[in-house]
């Protein structure tokens, strides 16, 4: 059963914090979707160096993320290629639409 729209930010954060094991500053779940193939990958920046370490990310993180991202784009005209979700261990998290193109425009909510 998917869960609610609105939850699933939560979900996502819930599955970061349970990923990582040792402290952290900040995490990100990143979900492209470029000529309808689906990659999602994860990483946090350790408490005490800058070095992306890997989260891996399950299937069904990654529909959920899926789910948030057709969600949030469905009426939008734009052609979005990128969801960025990125939390802090305090539980501050973001939501980044972004394309590839060259005017650079990104979509943000918090």
């Amino acid at each position: 059963m998917q869960p609610d729209i609105k939850n699933i930010p939560q979900h996502l954060g819930q599955y970061l914090y349970q990923q990582i094991k040792e402290p952290w500053l900040k995490a990100q779940l990143i979900l492209d979707c470029e000529n309808n193939v689906v990659t999602c990958k994860a990483h946090f920046i350790k408490a005490d160096d800058e070095t992306q370490h890997a989260i891996i990310v399950s299937e069904n993180i990654t529909e959920l993320f899926k789910t948030l991202f057709d969600h949030a784009i469905k009426n939008e005209v734009d052609d979005w290629q990128r969801a960025i979700f990125s939390i802090t261990r305090q539980g501050q998290f973001n939501l980044n639409f972004e394309r590839d193109n060259n005017d650079e425009k990104v979509i943000a909510t918090v």
